[in-house]
């Protein structure tokens, strides 16, 4: 059965292109902390506080009601305050509530609505390599290096939170991909599969 792929990713409008066209069904979810700092970035310092609260609220609530009830209460304090972060705000509502449509429980939303588990390793991996100023490509240098980064990195992984309830993710995932599919079936298959088909 297909299985939708779940991408979590910064604002990128060219990552998100990249997806679309080769995981076109791929759930792709925008990552809180970036929408959290751009908002803050285009408020006045005392509006920020109110941003903040109102972004974890968003963070905490589970299924897809609850996110949109969080994010029009976002959306509308905004709007009051900035027309225009509203408006961009406004544009990106299907990425920012991607994961909360799954209907998923709220535990996986810590691990999910943020790239900090993706930032963490590339950060680790950056500090074991840095200092590498010699990529002899005759010894595989760069493959060995990064594998002994990833190894380090790996040496700070943590259990995910709600790591008990990924099957339950992984089952939303199912529904989504199949749902995918069916929508397809009458049309070409698309060039590349969707992520968790197998051959």
């Amino acid at each position: 059965t297909a299985r939708k792929l779940l991408l979590v990713r910064d604002g990128s409008e060219a990552i998100a292109k990249a997806v679309r066209h080769f995981w076109p069904d791929a759930v792709q979810q925008e990552c809180l902390v970036h929408v959290e700092r751009g908002l803050c970035g285009k408020l006045s310092w005392k509006h920020q506080k109110e941003v903040v609260e109102r972004m974890n609220r968003l963070r905490r609530v589970q299924g897809a009601e609850a996110g949109e009830e969080a994010f029009e209460e976002l959306l509308e304090y905004v709007r009051g305050k900035n027309l225009a972060a509203a408006e961009n705000l406004e544009s990106r509502k299907d990425g920012i509530l991607s994961f909360h449509r799954l209907n998923v429980p709220a535990t996986l939303n810590v691990t999910f609505l943020s790239t900090n588990h993706i930032e963490n390793v590339m950060r680790n991996s950056r500090g074991m390599i840095d200092k590498v100023c010699r990529w002899n490509p005759k010894t595989d240098q760069l493959t060995r290096w990064m594998g002994v980064a990833l190894l380090r990195a790996q040496e700070g992984f943590r259990r995910v939170r709600g790591h008990k309830e990924l099957g339950q993710l992984a089952t939303a995932l199912g529904r989504a991909g199949s749902a995918a599919s069916s929508l397809r079936s009458s049309s070409a298959p698309p060039s590349r599969p969707s992520a968790g088909e197998r051959s």
